[in-house]
Parts: C-alpha cells; structure tokens; sequence
C-alpha cells in the first residue's frame, strides 16, 4: 500500500491537470470574492467557505484526467500484474484524489488567511462557527472526492470519464442551488407581489418565470402591505424532502456555506461520511468486477 501512496503521489506533484486545475480552481476563487470588497476585506472566514463550489468544479477534471489516465496507459493493469490487491489499487486512487483535493482547497485558503494574518482583518463570524463550517467543507470535498473515483475507477474510457464526471457536478451543483432557491421562499409575501404575478402570468409569461418576480413599490405613506401566503412556499414531506437532498449531497453542503439556509448543519460531517463509505463500497465492488484485459 506504501508503495501505491508514493508512487501515486510522486506522479501527482508531476501532473499537469492537477496544478492546471488547482491554479484555475484559485484564480477563480480571487476573481469571485474581490468583486465583493467587503466579503475580500474583512469576511476572512466567508471568502475560504466560498471556494468549495470551484474547487468541487476543478477536482472533478483533475480526479476524471488522472484516474482516466491511468487507465489509458495501462497503469492499473501494471499495478495489478506486480501483485498489489485491487482493493488497494482503489483505495490508493482514492487516497490520492482526495489529497489533491485538499491541496486545491488548502491553495484557496491561503489568500485570505494571509490577509487575516498579516493585515489583521476580521474572520467576519465566531471561530467555533468558522472551524464547524470549515470542517463540513472538508468532509464535503471528501465525499465529493470519492463520487468522482467512484466514477474513475468504474470507467475505462478517459473521455466518457471526462463527460461524466463533469456532468454529474454540474448537476450536483446547479440541482442543488435550485432547491435552496425554492426553500429559500418566504412563507409570506405581501399581496401586492400575488397580483403582480397574476398579471405576468395573464400577458403570457410561463408561471415558474412569473413566480420570480416580485413587486418592489411600496406605497407613498410608507403602509406596509398585507401579507399573504406565498404560493412559491415548501411544505410537509416535499420540504423535508429537500432539505434531506441537500443535506446529503456534497454540493448542496457547500452552497449552504454560502447562503443563510441551514438545516440540521451539524450532522453535515456524519452524512459526508456516509457518502464516502457507500460510494467507496460500491466502487470496490464495481472495481473487484471488472474485466481490465
């Protein structure tokens, strides 16, 4: 096993995909946080919780062109003729992506630790939150990590691994961010935004598009509006639905570090470990199975 980390390691720090990857993964992060100069000043502790979506994004390629290339040029194929245990070879695959990983993020955090150190700006929440929500944000790369060597290993072809693998984060990502917009909704809105709807909905808007706008007048002694019950609102076994999606998936974990909706946050850690063990397990059985000849 020893043998497989070193080997495996010693090609990592030599791959062009990971270095490519981690330094789009962290020029990304820059660009996307020093637009918001108060988050890239002071909210020290926001600006690392925010990097998990790109490095998400960027891991997947690396893990999809390493593992992709290890099938191309009969890496595996030569680990296994030498004698190591397939469930090794798997398991030091996945050693070794998942370090990538947190090399990617560790890249990331460092900017604006320096800047925290150094500069002496405000970490922007307690540290207790910050280390809880730091750890969900490893666990959840982990478990990430591990969907994606479960993907490698299971396929053969680098380019299917490519597609697929992106697609799936992709959808991870944007499935999740889409069911954060709806539990997000209020559960009252004034009734003005009802009619406002209405109206849209009577020129010919589709309904999902309509539901988005709201009205922003108020009225010109400043009464504020009866509220109503917003139609657009989650409830009963669809919302518990969702919000269990999100908790589990590792892309809705890290688009809950960065909005204000959060559910059950510190069970987070034990359901990114139950995606890691199901997913590792499936991928060991998969890779056991399979015909490398």
């Amino acid at each position: 096993m020893s043998k497989l980390l070193h080997a495996n390691f010693s090609r990592l720090w030599k791959s062009k995909s990971f270095w490519i990857c981690t330094v789009l993964a962290f020029a990304f992060n820059i660009l996307s946080n020093i637009e918001v100069t108060d988050s890239w000043t002071y909210q020290t502790g926001q600006t690392v919780l925010s990097s998990g979506s790109k490095i998400m994004l960027f891991s997947s390629v690396f893990t999809a062109l390493y593992l992709g290339t290890d099938y191309a040029c009969g890496t595996i194929r030569n680990k296994l003729a030498v004698g190591h245990s397939r469930s090794k070879v798997y398991f030091s695959s996945l050693v070794t992506v998942i370090t990538g990983s947190l090399l990617m993020l560790a890249l990331c955090s460092a900017p604006p630790i320096f800047k925290s150190v150094v500069w002496g700006k405000e970490l922007g929440m307690e540290t207790g939150e910050f280390l809880l929500k730091l750890s969900i944000l490893i666990c959840a790369i982990i478990s990430a990590s591990a969907i994606f060597t479960l993907l490698g290993m299971s396929i053969t072809s680098k380019s299917l691994t490519t597609t697929f693998t992106l697609v799936l984060t992709f959808v991870l990502l944007l499935g999740s961010m889409s069911l954060l917009q709806f539990l997000s909704q209020p559960e009252y809105i004034p009734e003005s935004q009802i009619i406002a709807r209405e109206d849209l909905e009577a020129d010919g808007m589709p309904p999902f598009v309509a539901a988005y706008v709201t009205e922003t007048e108020t009225t010109e002694d400043g009464a504020a509006y009866n509220l109503v019950p917003n139609p657009m609102y989650v409830t009963g076994m669809k919302r518990n639905i969702m919000n269990t999606v999100i908790d589990v998936l590792p892309g809705g974990q890290m688009l809950t570090l960065q909005s204000s909706h959060t559910h059950n946050e510190k069970l987070y850690p034990l359901y990114s470990l139950g995606v890691i063990a199901v997913t590792t397990a499936a991928g060991m059985l998969i890779f056991r199975r399979k015909d490398l000849k």
